[in-house]
């Protein structure tokens, strides 16, 4: 329902000037009834209110309202954005070119900033256990930069590596961390104890994410990959269908994935993460 109206502009025109069906109507091509039936069905959801007589959107709708704070975003605009490169899935297998959501990747980090806690916290712990004597780390592709700030309050040096457009929209939220940002693709990691990717490898073709792994080697003596990986982890194959959709990587098998490991690190293990929907890849250096 959401993505229907956001699609046909109902969304924008309730955000901005039109406080009834009627305004919704007259501010788009929707049938006078359908967008009275519309309204009064976001209303009972709970992303309309009304005030005074006129309908006003509520904290649910916040973030298809603002973008200039990530933490307001929250997860919805994302996932209706998911949403749509499921429904375009059609054209994308034919071979054509689906546009990208407007505010897609601030809305993709918005739903980062919202993540589960439990499940972050989670993460970051299998990442230590892998390192218990490690003091710095550099993580890469952390969006909005969560696993990054628990690793800072567990006294860790951190370093986020990222692209510039993400750094750039979660900077204004780390600005009194304890974390150095880095702009980059991957591939030129610092010296450091502990490399964790987020998703770093099925956001990757197969060659781009061995010379990522290649990058991290040379960099740590540990590495985590936190990621989905087809043969291991639960609703890999769905996981890769919305790569598909986003034209970006792939889930990799975690036989490949092993051996791209197996090559640089004396130990390769992978493990089940408590609370979280990805698994862990973890290269170990005996020292």
């Amino acid at each position: 329902m959401l993505w229907a109206a956001r699609r046909c502009g109902a969304l924008e025109a309730l955000s901005t000037t039109a406080g009834a069906p009627e305004a919704v109507a007259d501010a788009t091509d929707i049938d006078p009834e359908a967008a009275e039936r519309l309204v009064a069905a976001l209303q009972s959801q709970g992303f309309l209110t009304r005030v005074d007589g006129e309908c006003e959107p509520t904290n649910r709708l916040l973030g298809f309202l603002t973008k200039t704070d990530l933490r307001s975003i929250g997860r919805l605009p994302a996932e209706l954005d998911a949403f749509g490169r499921w429904v375009a899935l059609p054209e994308t297998l034919a071979g054509r070119a689906v546009p990208e959501q407007p505010d897609e990747l601030r809305n993709e980090l918005g739903k980062e900033a919202a993540a589960d806690e439990v499940c972050l916290r989670s993460e970051v712990t299998t990442a230590v256990h892998a390192a218990p004597d490690g003091d710095s780390v550099v993580v890469v592709g952390d969006g909005a930069g969560r696993r990054a700030v628990e690793f800072a309050r567990r006294g860790w040096s951190v370093t986020l590596l990222d692209s510039e457009a993400r750094i750039d929209a979660a900077e204004p939220l780390l600005r009194r961390e304890s974390i150095d940002l880095r702009r980059g693709d991957g591939t030129e990691i610092p010296t450091c104890d502990l490399v964790v990717g987020v998703e770093t490898l099925s956001r990757r073709d197969s060659d781009s994410a061995t010379d990522h792994v290649a990058a991290a080697a040379a960099a740590a003596s540990t590495v985590v990959f936190l990621d989905t990986f087809d043969g291991e982890t639960p609703g890999a194959a769905l996981v890769d269908i919305d790569r598909l959709a986003a034209g970006e990587g792939r889930v990799h098998g975690i036989g490949a994935t092993r051996s791209w490991l197996e090559g640089a690190f004396d130990d390769v293990s992978v493990e089940a993460v408590p609370s979280s929907r990805r698994s862990a890849l973890i290269g170990r250096s005996i020292q």
